[in-house]
């Protein structure tokens, strides 16, 4: 029995490390939210979120596919600490890289698309990317050492909180919020830093351009299904900062953080079996390893579900706590996208924990894309008629377009395999 719970240790630490995150992930936000919406209103709270998410593109591309592609290189090569080294070194210098040409780019967009009070929220986030690249949620995945990454969220998401009852007192303030948001990415920046070289055991490495191409072309499938998946998550804030006003899309940015909110509730574990999983499956057939992986998908599909129904159901107390009168327009957009948290979650599943560990990241690539392309179509055909409730139905009817892409992916292999 103790080798037996030995073998499931890491795993088990895992989902305590992540639990302990999301829950601040679920806490936090209701917590600044209601008080945000109330100080600053939802016009402002709209302009924050549209350059907010104009930055996760350049978080997007900076994180490449490494979230998946390095956590499962990491995973098999705890053995090597020296290979562990070279990968940390080769994803940090790759990361800085794209950055810089992201960073180019937002900068002509910038200057063409925004307006001066975007260009000074733009450059005050910049430290949001900068922190990112040396947060490598990568490393401590796949060595199911979870529980240094939740220490680095607790510090950097408790400055930033405390923060902001502390410096965000009326409507002008609201510049400041994003001021925040990079003070504490750099210092979780930091501080990832110092435990991966003091505890993690990274030594300073020697790299060649060929570790940071191998890099990059490992990750490259991962990129393309998470740029497919952004065309149907952050695009939604982008594109209705284009056509519908700031208040509207302080309203939708609101509904949606309280739907990531609740996912985030069952993330941790679809984000510990990943690595968990990917180790194992490097042993038995096929068929057996879409075995384990549906037998997870039926019992997880349960929690999801009973949360959609309780979001769709307390969708009027939900959004009147976050920001009273005025964000009850919040509601129908809360409903609306209720079904997302079910579909979403199976779609981590069997999309990044099933089909990327089975090594079919092509296959996920299309799947996202298509929803993607799909999610993008719908809401510019929409938006002027629906106004942001557009944005949720097409969220919705993407995920739900995915799920059946990726349950046609599992099938497909495992009949495929049938045989092995």
């Amino acid at each position: 029995m103790h080798k037996k719970y030995s073998n499931y240790k890491p795993l088990i630490e895992s989902f305590i490390s992540l639990y302990l995150l999301n829950a601040l992930n679920l806490l936090l936000p209701l917590v600044t939210l209601p008080y945000l919406f109330r100080v600053v209103g939802a016009s402002n709270y709209g302009i924050y979120a549209f350059v907010y998410v104009i930055i996760q593109y350049v978080l997007m591309v900076s994180n490449y596919g490494f979230d998946f592609s390095a956590t499962k290189q990491i995973a098999q090569s705890k053995e090597s600490p020296e290979r562990i080294s070279t990968i940390y070194h080769a994803v940090i210098a790759s990361r800085l890289l794209l950055t810089v040409v992201s960073v180019g780019v937002l900068f002509v967009f910038a200057l063409i698309f925004m307006n001066d009070i975007q260009h000074r929220l733009l450059l005050l986030g910049l430290g949001i990317v900068a922190g990112e690249i040396f947060i490598p949620v990568w490393l401590f995945q796949g060595l199911e050492k979870m529980r240094f990454i939740t220490i680095v969220n607790v510090i950097s998401k408790s400055i930033f909180t405390i923060l902001i009852f502390v410096l965000i007192k009326d409507e002008s303030d609201f510049q400041y919020i994003i001021l925040l948001n990079s003070f504490g990415s750099v210092v979780a920046g930091i501080v990832s830093t110092l435990i991966a070289y003091k505890y993690i055991g990274i030594k300073p490495t020697k790299i060649g351009i060929n570790d940071i191409l191998f890099q990059l072309k490992d990750g490259m499938a991962v990129f393309g299904s998470t740029l497919g998946m952004n065309l149907y998550r952050n695009a939604n804030i982008f594109i209705l900062g284009i056509f519908v006003s700031d208040a509207s899309v302080g309203v939708y940015a609101a509904a949606e953080k309280v739907i990531k909110a609740v996912q985030s509730v069952v993330s941790p574990i679809a984000q510990a079996l990943f690595p968990h999983l990917g180790s194992r499956f490097k042993t038995g057939t096929i068929k057996d390893n879409i075995r384990i992986l549906l037998n997870i998908v039926k019992k997880l599909a349960v929690v999801l579900l009973i949360l959609s129904v309780l979001t769709l159901f307390f969708a009027p107390l939900i959004a009147k706590f976050i920001g009273g009168k005025e964000l009850i327009y919040a509601t129908p957009l809360i409903r609306t996208m209720s079904m997302v948290i079910f579909f979403g979650g199976l779609n981590y599943l069997l999309g990044i924990v099933g089909l990327i560990n089975f090594n079919r990241q092509k296959d996920f690539f299309v799947y996202v894309m298509l929803a993607g392309v799909f999610s993008i179509v719908f809401l510019l055909l929409t938006v002027q008629q629906l106004d942001n409730l557009a944005a949720a139905i097409a969220m919705l009817l993407s995920e739900i377009l995915l799920f059946v892409g990726c349950g046609y992916g599992i099938y497909r292999l495992y009949h495929h395999n049938k045989k092995g």
